[in-house]
């Protein structure tokens, strides 16, 4: 799909995240710019005996009991991640609380896995009559999309489309269209998904998930690396609130970035990895939308989970179009792979970045995998004034999206 515009320009006002550096959109930039990884050893995995992956990148321990309780017993983690965020993308936006003409556009890969075993555990034990009614809520399609409005008193329209990894990215995209063509105003978007051990079992039965460095844990999340072995799954939550430009104007509000292009692609070839002529499809839609050229384009924030295969074709996508001359790093390699909110958190990862003009480099690349060479790939933290940049997202069951920012003077 590529976008189709009435003219009105769409900016970010506000952001939030919560990731496995905590909550926070400031601690998660400082610990990426640090070289610091969100990745370690899950002792739920190590003591299995039906899996070869023991890591996982987990949020923090964090106290949600500034939850209003109503809302609280109706939230799995992914919900209370999300509230978090929004609440977070709020303040930083300036408002204590939504407005009645904020709109939502929220998703996750899946609901609940822990609300599911307990309710599926309950029903074996042919005891459903223990069932709280709480899992109910937990373990809807919408979940997320229905906590997050109850709690945050979101009047008018709520929408969530769910498409696995690039969950965060497309709702942010969808959201840019309705506000550039005049139907909404100010809408809060993103992502979240929460960690059980079935997610990193999901994917080890995919051969997805990374088998190696179990010792060195930090090591584990290694995108572009000739050493890399798959995903180290995670959690967390990411959210925007992006309006019209009119509107940010009007109220003086601080622009963090401009929304200036988005397109989305589905790869019809297989259901588990994105060919690079999809996502080559993706981002020239995404550069057509915004009436630029590749050479406009200043740094790319790739998806790149660290599989062998899906790095691969990302990496010969960007090198058809761009070549290599423009900047190109993954943040998985500190983060993992949050899943559903991986494309927000990297997005806000790359505005700060962007405010700071200090970008950081993919974590653990050491020798850069020849097959995914012809690109510039860079480690390290590097003093770079972007301008322009690309957020990919790839998810599961062939969605791509690519949303493209502009520094807003």
């Amino acid at each position: 799909m590529q976008a189709k515009l009435n003219g009105k320009r769409v900016v970010i006002t506000g952001m939030g995240t919560v990731s496995p550096f905590g909550s926070g959109a400031d601690v998660l930039t400082e610990s990426i710019l640090d070289g610091k990884s969100g990745v370690s050893v899950d002792n739920e995995l190590k003591d299995r005996k039906d899996i070869a992956s023991f890591v996982s990148s987990r949020v923090p321990q964090i106290d949600f009991t500034s939850i209003p309780r109503q809302y609280l017993r109706t939230m799995s983690d992914m919900s209370k991640f999300a509230y978090f965020a929004a609440k977070e993308a709020l303040e930083t936006a300036g408002f204590e609380t939504a407005t009645d003409d904020t709109a939502l556009f929220l998703g996750s890969t899946t609901s609940s896995y822990a609300a599911w075993v307990d309710g599926v555990g309950k029903y074996k034990n042919e005891n459903m009559g223990t069932i709280p009614s709480e899992n109910v809520f937990q373990t809807m399609n919408h979940s997320l999309l229905l906590n997050i409005s109850q709690s945050l008193g979101l009047k008018i329209d709520c929408f969530g489309l769910n498409t696995a990894c690039s969950t965060g990215i497309i709702n942010a995209g969808l959201a840019y269209l309705a506000i550039s063509n005049g139907l909404m105003q100010k809408v809060l978007c993103g992502g979240a998904d929460e960690w059980h051990p079935l997610l990193t079992g999901q994917f080890f039965t995919l051969n997805a998930a990374v088998t190696k460095f179990n010792d060195e844990p930090q090591k584990a999340s290694r995108p572009f690396d000739k050493n890399r072995g798959g995903i180290v799954c995670g959690e967390g939550a990411g959210i925007l609130f992006i309006e019209s430009l009119e509107s940010a104007l009007k109220r003086n509000a601080k622009i963090y970035g401009e929304i200036i292009g988005f397109a989305n692609s589905t790869e019809t070839r297989s259901i588990s990895v994105s060919s690079r002529e999809s996502i080559k499809r993706c981002m020239s839609a995404a550069l057509e939308n915004a009436k630029i050229l590749p050479d406009k384009v200043d740094f790319i924030s790739a998806h790149a989970t660290s599989t062998v295969i899906g790095d691969i074709e990302e990496s010969e996508a960007i090198k058809q179009i761009f070549g290599d001359k423009v900047l190109v790093s993954s943040f998985k390699g500190h983060l993992g792979h949050t899943m559903a909110a991986s494309g927000i958190i990297e997005l806000v990862a790359a505005l700060k970045m962007m405010e700071k003009e200090n970008f950081a480099g993919t974590l653990n690349l050491e020798n850069v995998d020849e097959k995914c060479g012809g690109v510039n790939h860079f480690s390290g933290v590097k003093k770079l004034e972007v301008n322009i940049f690309i957020k990919n997202s790839f998810g599961l069951g062939g969605s791509n999206s690519s949303l493209i920012i502009r520094r807003y003077k």
